[in-house]
């Protein structure tokens, strides 16, 4: 199975570089125009929206009940949000977006701020060359400083060749920004703000979890024991406590199998392996298989990391740590892919 979380990620970079090498140059719309997906803004969305989800459709906001009751904001046309975050005021968001090609920088992808009340839309950081996305936005505690993914593309003679990764720290009130890690995507701020755990990359292809201290130093593996998977992806701290939930196909508990690669370039190893969630203490020494997802996930903690939400295979998935209760909110064409945010 395909991944589908990453529409800004490390894995999908590779298509959209592809894609843009192949296609034209249309003109970006600059300012916010109309819905997504046949969604229309409305003013509040927001702030009565128990879940953001963040599709090709929009910025959506979803009630208690897992439907769709709005756009949070509406988004430039052909736009595709991405890997939403609160921000520690707890009254804005931010995330990433996949606009139209830019006329100047290219295709790329920039990232947003915008308040839950939809209002005050505005740029954070904006792609400065072709095939440069940025993605999945996370404020340290303060709201003062952003961690963030790179992926850029490198091309050669007009063909693509490989994808430069790194996690980077930029200071919302200075502008000054520092690259702190290399082959790294997802990345995951712990609630103190003096930790990250990210996936690392091999190749381009997601071959471990990878912690390091705040300012990108003391990087290693997350994991202090033999388990080791496929595939794996979008590692996230619990809101409170010591642990993280993590998406992954593949596991063993000896060295994996080597991955199917084809002409130098990683191949998904898992294409028929079902995915799991999985929980671990956030010192790596355990880790526990929670609920079978079938496709990979992005999973999304309650406020109170009592239970975790997902999308995926057409519906919305709430599962509860303490009794292994996994409820089916809603099904949909909004539920096959996107990133979730759990506001309340």
């Amino acid at each position: 199975m395909i991944s589908r979380a990453g529409v800004a990620g490390a894995l999908l970079a590779a298509v959209l570089i592809t894609a843009a090498c192949a296609s034209g140059t249309p003109t970006r719309t600059t300012q916010p125009q109309g819905g997504l997906g046949g969604t229309t803004g409305a003013t509040g969305v927001g702030l009565k929206a128990t879940w953001v989800l963040a599709n090709p459709s929009g910025l959506l906001g979803l009630d208690e009940k897992g439907q769709v009751i709005g756009a949070i904001v509406n988004l430039p046309p052909q736009s595709a949000p991405a890997t939403p975050a609160l921000a520690p005021s707890g009254k804005a968001i931010v995330f990433a977006l996949t606009p139209q090609t830019d006329p100047k920088t290219g295709f790329g992808s920039d990232l947003y701020e915008v308040n839950l009340d939809g209002s005050n839309l505005h740029p954070l950081l904006q792609h400065e060359a072709d095939n440069v996305f940025y993605s999945t936005p996370r404020l340290d505690p303060t709201g003062n400083v952003l961690y963030f993914q790179r992926t850029a593309g490198i091309i050669e003679g007009g063909q693509y060749v490989r994808n430069d990764y790194s996690i980077e720290r930029m200071d919302l009130r200075t502008g000054e920004r520092k690259r702190l890690l290399t082959d790294g995507a997802d990345p995951s701020i712990s609630p103190a703000g003096d930790r990250i755990i990210y996936t690392h990359l091999s190749q381009g292809y997601p071959d471990a979890l990878w912690t390091a201290d705040i300012d990108g130093s003391n990087a290693r593996p997350f994991f202090k024991t033999k388990d080791t998977w496929w595939y794996l992806q979008t590692p996230r701290f619990g809101p409170s406590g010591c642990e993280i939930v993590f998406s992954a196909a593949g596991h063993a508990v000896a060295v994996a199998p080597p991955l199917i690669r084809s002409g130098g370039k990683a191949g998904f190893a898992h294409l028929t392996i079902p995915s799991f969630l999985y929980l671990a203490p956030c010192d790596g020494t355990s880790v526990k298989e929670i609920v079978q997802t079938m496709d990979d996930v992005v999973p999304a903690w309650s406020p109170d990391g009592s239970q975790v939400a997902y999308v995926g295979t057409g519906a919305f998935f709430v599962f509860t740590l303490a009794n292994g209760n996994l409820r089916t909110l809603a099904q949909g064409q909004d539920f096959f892919f996107g990133d979730l945010l759990w506001l309340k």
